[in-house]
């Protein structure tokens, strides 16, 4: 870890959160741990610093659904004079996003890493102690995924910093990461408070640790880990929340992203949101690029209606493809079927179907006024109770074949998006053919929500698919848009993990780069 890191850590700092429901709070000034964690109060504001780097831009703030999230067969940078960056994999290990992800997953580390070393410290309700304890177990452990995730093997630091001269740790295998992260998960999961208690998506809450570590267990048993026997684990959290019937979808899909424009809480579907507020003027803004960089182009001068947008994103026409039923309303919902260069909108026409924008956020529904050109107050869901639905189908599929039980979670995603069902004589038999209905209905419902990189590189098809994509945008797109089959033609093994930082190498010898890089 770098030593900026360190030496913050030396300091102890906990600034102003992401989550504004329970943490609007001032910033803290600089404090040492001796004298720190003496009360309730600065234990939960230590709790505060721990969340506080997921809404940077360095992660859910910006680029995690951006440009670390760019380049695959959802949507692709829609800029032709963009030649480099991780959009179109041509970069290099001093990337500054690169960099400045590895850098905030490990401050948020050793936040954590601080705060547990010292929670026992002030006389406080034993729940609230117990409470606070698990939400930054599971945090450090989200961290975690992150970083063996994009890195694989990566530092494995469990207390707290001791020196800035520390600087100098191997990595850990990324198994030996992954056993550790479930570990932490596990032991917070009885600790925290439930949904339903909660009331609000901004704090982790016992059903968003069991999805989550579906989510974890299904990256171990793909291809990053090879762990098969961890579909076992990855249906038994999926099915806790299932049955824990706390959560359940939202009727129209539509609703649950103009929810988070408008700061209404749907803890039912959308059970772990990154939450933003403000417009960037005046104080106390934590505000984000949802709806704003990969949105709906919105050129014109009012900057209120419905909202600038810098359109940096194509969906395909692959994805556009996938929507196979007519009345299925994701479709015209995720890619908007129109674009703003004056205060109304301008609809593409039926053969326009290579340079459509994501619709997912829409900046008409915000509720920060004025509007900023640059940021927004929108929410960004990392758990929805839809995508644990799939989970559960998948790891059914894989362990028994298409049962009864995977049609079913999958059939009420379908339902709600008034897409056809598989029943009767369209019952799915075969375990292949289910298991690609699963990554394409994956694609349909959670497009841009930042985890089609990760689907694709667990599935272990990653290059192929882009390598295919680029294959069809040359042979079948405009001749004006096929520079986007440039992020396909580039991309390479070692792209299915991010290059150690540069400055990390500089700082910490004992670390080595990652394999081509």
């Amino acid at each position: 870890m770098k030593k900026i890191i360190y030496i913050l850590m030396i300091t102890a700092i906990f600034p102003l959160a992401s989550c504004k429901k329970f943490l609007d709070v001032a910033p803290t000034d600089f404090l040492s741990p001796i004298n720190y964690y003496s009360t309730e109060t600065e234990v939960e504001n230590a709790l505060t610093g721990v969340y506080d780097p997921l809404g940077r831009e360095a992660m859910y703030g910006r680029y995690l659904f951006t440009t670390l999230a760019y380049g695959n067969d959802e949507g692709l940078r829609s800029a032709s004079a963009t030649t480099t960056g991780l959009e179109v994999f041509n970069y290099t290990p001093s990337d500054g996003i690169v960099g400045n992800l590895w850098t905030s997953c490990y401050q948020g580390i050793d936040r954590a890493n601080d705060l547990l070393a010292n929670i026992d410290k002030p006389k406080m309700d034993k729940t609230k102690r117990n409470r606070i304890r698990g939400e930054a177990l599971f945090l450090r452990a989200y961290y975690y995924f992150l970083l063996a995730d994009n890195w694989g093997d990566v530092p494995l630091k469990l207390s707290p910093t001791v020196s800035a001269s520390d600087v100098d740790i191997k990595s850990n295998p990324k198994k030996e990461v992954f056993e550790q992260i479930l570990k932490d998960m596990e032991t917070a999961e009885p600790l925290v408070s439930t949904s339903t208690e909660l009331k609000f998506s901004g704090r982790v809450s016992k059903t968003t640790i069991e999805g989550i570590m579906a989510r974890v267990c299904l990256t171990m048993a793909g291809s990053q880990v090879n762990d098969p026997s961890k579909l076992n684990d990855a249906l038994k959290w999926a099915e806790k929340v299932q049955q824990s019937k706390e959560h359940s979808l939202n009727p129209d899909y539509k609703q649950i992203f103009i929810n988070q424009s408008k700061d209404i809480y749907d803890v039912k579907e959308s059970m772990w949101e990154i939450e933003f507020y403000g417009n960037g003027i005046g104080s106390y803004n934590e505000t984000s690029w949802v709806g704003v960089w990969g949105g709906i182009l919105a050129s014109g001068p009012d900057l209120q209606t419905p909202g600038y947008g810098y359109g940096a994103l194509y969906a395909t026409n692959k994805l556009y493809n996938l929507y196979k039923d007519a009345t299925d309303v994701r479709r015209d919902w995720n890619i908007s079927p129109y674009y703003f260069t004056t205060t109304n909108p301008t609809y593409f026409t039926a053969t326009q179907l290579y340079n459509r924008y994501p619709g997912k956020w829409r900046r008409e529904y915000e509720v920060a006024i004025p509007k900023s050109k640059n940021v927004s107050s929108t929410n960004f869901p990392v758990l929805r109770y839809a995508d644990v639905l799939l989970m559960l189908a998948e790891a059914e599929n894989e362990l028994n074949g298409p049962t009864q039980k995977a049609h079913d979670a999958l059939n009420e995603v379908r339902a709600r998006a008034h897409a056809s069902e598989f029943k009767g004589a369209t019952i799915i038999t075969d375990k292949i053919v289910f298991r690609q209905t699963i990554q394409d209905e994956r694609a349909r419902e959670l497009a841009f929500e930042a985890l089609r990189d990760h689907d694709l590189k667990r599935w272990g098809i990653f290059i192929s698919t882009m390598k295919d994509l680029s294959k069809t945008i040359t042979a079948s797109y405009p001749a004006n848009l096929r520079f986007l089959a440039l992020a396909g033609n580039n991309i390479a093994e070692r792209h299915l993990y991010l290059p150690i930082p540069s400055l990390e190498l500089s700082l910490n010898k004992a670390i080595k780069q990652n394999p081509n890089w």
